[in-house]
């Protein structure tokens, strides 16, 4: 066969292929099995699709565990807007406040029924007229089917097909909710971290807390949990917390320069400022990324700054180290002791 004839047959296989009829969906095709789940202890809110929205996550909220929080508490924190996409951040928001911790499915719907057979109702948001929040509850593989708690139908039964129409209008986008003490049936580890540490920046680290024992708990050998556990507690002010949560990542990496920028900074604020530039130096000397690096200068100069009484802390991983070396955190407003003025910690050489 001549070379030259090779692209015609090609395009023609395509062709063939782009003209093959598309199969009808399946749920069993997304990981449900045949089994019929139902959660029917969920929680039901009858709504209209402008409260659509407060109704859903009352749902979630109620069924787990908050058996006073209804559409009428949780209404007044989103406000009046429509069951509108630009919702998600608040919902997201209003949950953390009745301390749960939010965590966003991967948009398929695997995932969706991946919690629903784990036992964890999902909220979806589907394009319906103006947009509605619905909350999945079930599967029924005999009828090809979901099993919803939607609008005012606390057993709405929805075709697989019509289903991921109507959610993919809605940028397929869902959510599941606890404590944080478990890490959800569809998380992936560094989904899952990134959701501790949005809660810690939005002002949660205690949420996070709760959910970087709960990753360390599945993925028991890797470093990023323990990381996190680290950036929980350090933002809680919990010092020594945080610093044996970085030692605990160190053991299990010890050249992360990151971990021991993160180190240098607890030890500064335990003012065991020898070791922080001892620590700072590691994570220097092992570091490659530019960008990192400027955010080491940062510590460097914070390390510089300090011109407050420094005391002998003995090394960050020693076991056998008294826990009397534990201080209270800096306070600007309380007096220091007299000392030498603290010398500038010199930049490396390119």
């Amino acid at each position: 066969m001549r070379i030259d004839r090779l692209p015609p047959l090609l395009a023609l296989a395509t062709l063939l292929t782009a003209c093959a009829p598309a199969l009808p969906l399946r749920v069993q095709d997304f990981g449900s099995g045949d089994e019929r789940i139902e959660l029917s202890k969920t929680a039901f809110f009858p709504s209209t699709e402008r409260a659509s929205a407060a109704a859903a996550l009352a749902t979630l909220l109620y069924t787990d565990g908050l058996d006073t929080i209804g559409p009428a508490q949780v209404t007044p924190l989103l406000g009046n807007r429509t069951a509108v996409p630009a919702l998600r951040g608040e919902l997201v928001d209003v949950a953390r406040r009745f301390e749960r911790l939010p965590f966003v499915l991967p948009p398929t719907l695997n995932a969706v029924l991946a919690e629903v057979r784990s036992g964890k109702p999902a909220l979806v948001f589907q394009k319906l007229d103006g947009g509605r929040y619905s909350v999945v509850i079930g599967v029924d593989p005999l009828g090809n089917r979901l099993i919803l708690r939607s609008g005012t139908d606390g057993r709405a039964y929805q075709p697989v097909d019509d289903f991921v129409a109507r959610w993919r209008g809605g940028d397929q986008w869902a959510m599941v909710l606890g404590d944080g003490s478990k890490v959800p049936a569809s998380a992936t580890q560094e989904a899952w971290i990134a959701t501790g540490e949005a809660a810690t920046a939005a002002g949660y680290p205690a949420l996070a807390e709760r959910g970087a024992h709960a990753a360390i708990a599945r993925w028991s050998n890797a470093v990023v949990p323990w990381v996190a556990l680290g950036n929980a507690r350090y933002a809680m002010k919990q010092w020594q917390g945080a610093q044996d949560a970085y030692v605990e990542a160190l053991k299990r990496k010890p050249d992360n320069p990151v971990v021991r920028n993160n180190l240098a900074l607890v030890l500064l604020e335990r003012r065991c400022i020898a070791l922080a530039e001892e620590q700072l130096e590691r994570a220097v000397a092992g570091e490659t990324d530019p960008k990192l690096l400027e955010a080491y200068d940062n510590t460097r100069v914070l390390i510089s700054r300090y011109n407050g009484p420094a005391i002998y802390c003995p090394p960050p991983d020693d076991a056998t180290a008294p826990i009397e070396y534990e201080i209270a955190p800096l306070n600007p407003e309380t007096p220091r002791a007299p000392s030498a003025p603290r010398r500038v910690v010199p930049k490396p050489k390119p």
